[in-house]
């Protein structure tokens, strides 16, 4: 497989998960954005940020169905990805031309701190020379990290929001609340600035999250685990009806006890519990008309296997927004779909995907469809 190529490119329980959970979510955003566009000649392109490895299955998917539109000189210029190294990137970028990517660890590029803090978001200012500190390779460093930082947020917001990450949400090794929390909270902040594009300035009404974890770890921390049994145990305090409800789907009603016997279980519903949490946080909340879609799949992994989530949700803002409120508390309608929300979560099980569920001649025609895209783009660029 050539270097930084996704090792599951060809998975059909994956591309199951794209084309039934991301790409209906992905079309309906691109009809939100051209409704609100209808006096415009030139409705704006949905922007899209991804980690979709050098392959970029999932955006030349959503080339080929036409959600993304590329620029009048072909360039995928309103996507843009993140990956470990500058040559993946170059690589990625022979497959979508023009798409602007970010090397490095994305968690570590959120969280890394600005000596100016966000002073310089709305300004043009360049980076400060190093001024006292020595000319040396690690403050040069540094300062490039600090730049790449300062683009990342410029970039904001993205109407689609595909946080493919691969790896565990909750980290026991991890300082609570965990590095991947604190940098959710801070993508979520970003996605609050102001959209500015040829056609002018927005602010974002909504956009589309998809969200991927592994199930686990078993051994989390009390502190996570505590985190994710306040969550659960808050709304069942808060509608004693869904006691009823989490009984009739596990068979139990007690949260600290479906964590010990069904840990899995316990994992599926309080991980979307906090994420629907931290966007309330942040001013937005999830749309309850659609919920939080759960995908579940397993993957064979040095003689066991692990279990894949994805979750899938349109996000609205809060309205008024938070600075055009008395209070900073989340307004009714957003308290109304969080309870909503929920209980669709507790009452509604996860989609479980297996080789006999799906239709593997289509998803791989589809496949099929989306690689020969890819040689369009970059005709000697290897397969995997």
């Amino acid at each position: 497989m050539p270097p930084g190529f996704f090792a599951y490119e060809n998975d059909l329980l994956k591309h199951f998960v794209r084309t039934d959970g991301w790409l209906p979510l992905c079309r309906k955003r691109l009809r939100s954005i051209r409704d609100s566009s209808r006096r415009r000649s030139n409705p704006r392109r949905l922007k899209y940020f991804t980690f979709c490895a050098v392959s970029a299955i999932d955006v030349l998917m959503l080339d080929v169905a036409k959600i993304i539109r590329r620029s009048n000189n072909d360039k995928f210029d309103t996507v843009f990805f993140f990956d470990q190294k500058n040559e993946y990137i170059v690589e990625t970028q022979r497959r979508i031309p023009g798409a602007i990517g970010f090397p490095g660890n994305f968690v570590d590029m959120v969280l890394r701190e600005d000596p100016e803090g966000d002073a310089f978001l709305d300004s043009n200012a360049p980076l400060d020379p190093p001024g006292e500190s020595k000319d040396t390779h690690e403050v040069r460093t540094s300062q490039v990290q600090v730049s790449l930082r300062r683009d990342l947020i410029s970039s904001f917001p993205f109407d689609v929001v595909n946080l493919d990450l691969e790896q565990f949400f909750l980290v026991p090794g991890d300082e609570f609340p965990g590095k991947m929390i604190r940098a959710l909270r801070k993508i979520f902040e970003w996605q609050r600035r102001t959209l500015t594009t040829a056609q002018g300035n927005e602010t974002l009404r909504g956009f589309s999250l998809m969200f991927t974890t592994q199930i686990g770890p078993p051994n989390l921390t009390p502190e996570y685990l505590n985190m994710l049994r306040e969550e659960l145990d808050s709304n069942l305090v808060r509608d004693t009806s869904l006691v009823s409800t989490l009984r009739d789907r596990t068979g139990i009603e007690d949260v600290a006890v479906l964590q010990q016997a069904q840990f899995e279980t316990f994992f599926k519903l309080g991980v979307p519990k906090v994420l629907a949490s931290m966007l309330k946080e942040e001013d937005w909340y999830v749309d309850s008309e659609r919920g939080i879609s759960t995908y579940e799949f397993e993957r064979p992994w040095k003689g066991g296997s692990y279990r894949m989530l994805h979750f899938v949700m349109d996000v609205l803002r809060q309205d008024p927004p938070y600075d055009r409120r008395a209070r900073r508390a989340p307004t009714a309608d957003a308290e109304t779909a969080y309870a909503e929300v929920v209980r669709q979560l507790v009452a509604e099980p996860e989609t479980v995907v297996t080789l006999d569920t799906i239709d593997q001649a289509a998803l791989q025609a589809s496949l099929d469809r989306i690689k020969a895209r890819r040689r369009q783009y970059c005709p000697d660029c290897p397969e995997e």
